[in-house]
């Protein structure tokens, strides 16, 4: 099916919801969702749902709160900041593989709370068809909630996303993929605020030499080890002796003394 028909169905999708609160998380594939909301069904019909935690990147939530303003609806828009504690979550610190079940099921049964309350029908999400084919544990928390997925349901890949995005002119036609920080801590390796804010202070070092959405993962039993991904187009750029020189200074300066190189790169 060709895009625009994609965005033709899309459009009907969202215009038989009604009311919808759009799970907003600043990336490529909620903005694109929470502009097509508001074009199709009006500001007064859309609520923007933004979840705040310490395990967010600063860049991130200042890329949500200004994504109004950004495009044109500064006042408009209703937008609600829910406030999180995951670690507070036992079953989130604990951190085993059903760690983003139990979040995004946390996170959604909030939004779902914030959406009744202001009498919206329906909690959106953007979850496109590629990340089907991925193993993703909060898919299974999405589908309990019944909240909905009009971009699978319109037949949205991840390029589809990122084209209309561009045809939109929305600046995250081209954002690199995000996750949360607690990605960066291994499975059975407990989520603490420390190695949260570790993760976090070493990818924003390595973001000062322009290695924009590089990612830092620790390692279990090794705390002075690191394996570091960066983007495939940054590779040219990590070559540079100066450069490879100073982010090894970088992580020295933080008491990691081994850095492992994911050599496949990030999309």
């Amino acid at each position: 099916m060709q895009l625009d028909a994609k965005h033709d169905n899309l459009i009907t999708i969202l215009k038989n919801y009604g009311r919808v609160a759009v799970a907003f998380s600043g990336g490529a594939d909620s903005s694109l969702l929470l502009k097509c909301a508001l074009d199709t069904l009006g500001t007064k019909n859309v609520l923007m749902l933004f979840a705040h935690s310490e395990l967010l990147m600063p860049v991130e939530i200042e890329h949500a709160v200004q994504w109004p303003r950004a495009n044109g609806h500064a006042h408009a828009i209703e937008m609600e900041m829910v406030e999180l504690e995951p670690l507070t979550w036992e079953e989130f610190v604990c951190n085993g593989e059903n760690r983003c079940y139990f979040c995004k099921r946390n996170m959604y049964a909030r939004f779902r709370e914030s959406m009744e309350q202001r009498a919206f029908t329906w909690l959106i999400d953007g979850t496109n068809m590629d990340d089907l084919k991925e193993h993703r544990a909060g898919l299974r928390a999405i589908r309990e909630l019944g909240v909905r997925m009009p971009f699978v349901d319109a037949g949205f890949s991840k390029a589809d996303v990122r084209l209309l995005s561009q045809r939109a002119g929305l600046a995250t036609w081209d954002r690199p993929s995000s996750s949360c920080l607690a990605t960066r801590i291994p499975a059975g390796m407990r989520i603490t605020r420390e190695r949260l804010q570790q993760a976090a202070m070493l990818e924003n070092g390595m973001e000062q030499f322009g290695l924009v959405g590089c990612r830092v993962r620790l390692c279990a039993g090794r705390e002075h080890e690191v394996h570091v991904e960066i983007r495939s187009q940054d590779f040219a750029r990590l070559a540079e002796s100066g450069v490879r020189m100073a982010l090894l200074g970088h992580f020295r300066h933080h008491g990691i003394s081994k850095v492992l190189l994911f050599l496949q790169g990030r999309e």
